[in-house]
């Protein structure tokens, strides 16, 4: 597979209109947040992922059997 080269805009209006507004949504969204409610939001976000791993993971369901060491 070829390697594609990323082509960057080189001003403002070479960017489309619908993605300059999701663009100003998303820095606006994110300005509304202190770096400290941030990161919360964040380690809320992992430990839910973690525990749906620690639940759903294939290793708790199937354990392997300790081999005996008789």
């Amino acid at each position: 597979m070829a390697n594609k080269t990323i082509v960057y805009p080189r001003s403002l209006d070479d960017i489309p209109l619908w993605r300059q507004r999701e663009l100003e949504e998303d820095l606006l969204w994110f300005s509304r947040y202190t770096p400290s409610k941030r990161l919360a939001y964040i380690e809320r976000e992992w430990e839910q992922t973690a525990r749906f791993v620690e639940r759903f993971s294939l290793e708790r369901r199937w354990k392997r059997k300790k081999k005996s060491t008789s």
